[in-house]
């Protein structure tokens, strides 16, 4: 599969390509830009938020609770002082990136449900619950954000079966297959778990139509085609 400095590499220039396409369209202004970016990094590393040994793994958790930091601190300010963003951020940052850490260490199997496209889609729909619900975003940028963490994530499982191809020898590795799967069949009932998690959460979503109706739209696809030269 990939390496760690690979997926790193490739999502942040893959998202950062993508976000800035959304900041020049204008469905984004300049600081949703910024997270649909870093949005899609995080993504492109979460499949492998599994892992059991530290570099890595705390580099995810890293980011991931920087994220958490910034969206809540873009949501609220306005409203706090100072002092009680930084110390509100920080707290963030810190529950993401020990007790949750440890959490995901102690239950979860590198390469299981979790390297799996409905768990690309249980992450996207949290996102959105988290970005609509905690952090005060508007349903369309919400939406945009769980997109980018779902196709960052997308892209990770792509890579580790690209990798899994030996080109020159003309032969599959024994780890093909493992990555982009929709779900694990040696893992029935979390893979069910999860398929239940994504019903529940989509009962919650916010409005989705803008977002679809965007995406859709043959006006989009032009006004890209003209802003691309």
């Amino acid at each position: 599969m990939a390496n760690f400095s690979t997926h790193l590499g490739v999502a942040a220039i893959g998202s950062g390509m993508l976000a800035t396409l959304c900041l020049q369209v204008g469905f984004v202004d300049a600081k949703d830009a910024i997270l649909l970016a870093f949005a899609g990094v995080i993504g492109g590393i979460l499949p492998d938020i599994d892992l059991h040994y530290s570099h890595p793994s705390r580099i995810i958790f890293s980011l991931l609770g920087i994220l958490m930091s910034f969206l809540w601190i873009f949501a609220t300010e306005n409203e706090l002082s100072i002092i009680e963003l930084w110390l509100a951020g920080l707290g963030i940052y810190l529950f993401v990136r020990y007790p949750l850490w440890k959490l995901f260490n102690k239950f979860t199997v590198h390469r299981g449900v979790l390297h799996s496209v409905i768990s690309a889609i249980l992450f996207g729909l949290l996102t959105v619950l988290l970005s609509f619900y905690i952090f005060s975003r508007q349903p369309f940028a919400s939406w945009f954000i769980g997109f980018f963490v779902f196709l960052g994530f997308i892209l990770h499982l792509l890579l580790d079966e690209i990798y899994s191809v030996d080109f020159m020898g003309h032969r599959l590795k024994r780890s093909f297959g493992t990555a982009l799967k929709i779900f694990d069949k040696r893992q029935i009932q979390a893979s069910t778990l999860i398929i239940i998690g994504i019903a529940i959460c989509w009962a919650f979503t916010p409005d989705i139509k803008p977002f679809i109706d965007t995406l859709t739209s043959i006006e989009t696809y032009q006004l890209i085609w003209q802003r691309m030269y």
